[in-house]
């Protein structure tokens, strides 16, 4: 009964009427995870820590050491002395984070710092150096429990330029069907709709401290299909709705949106929900590589939904109606343009008449001889060819 009210009352809300109540929502996000990287940036002296860039993008190392239960129990004890013991290299280490494992003996506190040299060969001796120190000085007592991963700068900036090109791409393609499938409005209103879902997905994932490597890129491609299918559904209903008014002046456009909009929200609401529950089984009983992708895709779900229903209709019904001023200003003038031509014709008319009195008189006027008719043209006899014989002289 609860579902079926909560259903009754989302079919009976305005939509594009309160557009300015749903950029609430979007905006305190996107405000907050501003907030939230200028005070870790000003505190940690790093940006790009506060951010939570991971050296998929930056380059750099992460050094992994593996505790266990005490990791938790005396977090700010071994941070404190795995930092220093890093930092004696010469390094500044970013922003640690605990990671919990549903083994709690595997729970272990990753660091991470910029990579001092280009050279390879210098990177792999230092972080060799670094994993030495930490086994045989602070844990001795726990064997291979230290591991680390470094990536290049030169990698990590060719990794990033792909993801953004991948990204790109894949958004210019969805613009350029939306168009040819529907119309303009349409297209340009998904493609806001999406670039809304990515940001937010990003400002989620900075207040959740979620890391941001090649997980998250693969996370924000996924939702971004996902996310234009429940946008596509949405505008056909719409296209199927505007069919009877077609020819029709000032087109009721945020009507047809709600309308479309609640035909559809049972299917958008349960499509989600079902999605929602087996991305956060794997999340929860996954290792922390599924987890790391399945997070980002969790928050990327409830931002589709909110813009695929809340903010994808509305736009299209704005830009929709602007289209149509612009068209409707473009057959004014053109009409306009046609009208003063034939006052053009009518003043040059009138002109050489006058010219033509003042110069004859009004007696000696030349009447003004008809067109002759076209003559007809003489059929064509056709002549049957005769036997002719040519006799030898």
């Amino acid at each position: 009964m609860k579902n079926n009210k909560f259903l009754s009352s989302i079919k009976t809300m305005p939509i594009a009427k309160n557009w300015r109540y749903w950029i609430i929502a979007p905006v305190v996000i996107i405000i907050t995870a501003l907030i939230l990287v200028i005070a870790l940036g000003a505190t940690t002296g790093s940006y790009t820590d506060a951010v939570g860039i991971g050296i998929d993008f930056e380059g750099g190392t992460l050094v992994t050491v593996t505790i266990g239960q005490d990791a938790i129990d005396n977090y700010d004890h071994h941070v404190a002395q795995i930092k220093a013991t890093i930092e004696k290299h010469g390094v500044k280490v970013g922003t640690p984070q605990l990671q919990k494992a549903d083994n709690v003996n595997e729970t272990a506190i990753s660091f991470r710092y910029k990579n001092i040299s280009t050279d390879d060969a210098e990177i792999a001796e230092l972080n060799e150096a670094i994993r030495d120190e930490l086994n045989n000085t602070l844990y001795a007592e726990i064997k291979d429990n230290v591991t680390y991963e470094s990536i290049g700068a030169t990698a990590a900036q060719d990794l990033l330029s792909k993801s953004a090109i991948a990204l790109a791409v894949s958004l210019a393609l969805i613009l350029i069907y939306i168009i040819v499938r529907f119309t303009p409005a349409s297209g340009l209103s998904a493609v806001i709709a999406l670039v809304h879902d990515v940001v937010i997905m990003f400002a989620l994932t900075i207040i959740c401290r979620i890391q941001i490597n090649q997980s998250f890129v693969a996370a924000v491609i996924t939702i971004v299909a996902y996310s234009i299918n429940n946008t596509i559904i949405i505008f056909d209903r719409c296209r199927e709705n505007i069919k009877p008014l077609k020819g029709q002046k000032d087109i009721p456009y945020a009507e047809i949106g709600d309308q479309s909009v609640r035909e559809n929200m049972r299917r958008s609401l349960f499509t989600t929900l079902t999605t929602f529950v087996t991305v956060a089984f794997l999340a929860i009983f996954g290792s922390s590589t599924i987890r790391e992708f399945c997070i980002p895709i969790i928050l990327g779900l409830v931002a589709g939904f909110y813009s695929s229903v809340l903010l994808a209709t509305p736009i299209w019904a704005g830009l929709s109606k602007e289209f149509d001023k612009i068209s409707a200003k473009r057959q004014n003038s053109s009409k306009v343009n046609y009208a003063k031509d034939e006052e053009d014709d009518e003043e040059q008319t009138v002109y050489r008449g006058e010219a033509i009195r003042e110069y004859y008189g009004e007696e000696q006027v030349p009447a003004v001889q008809p067109k002759a008719e076209k003559a007809k043209a003489k059929p064509i006899h056709k002549y049957s060819k005769k036997n002719t014989t040519f006799k030898k002289k």
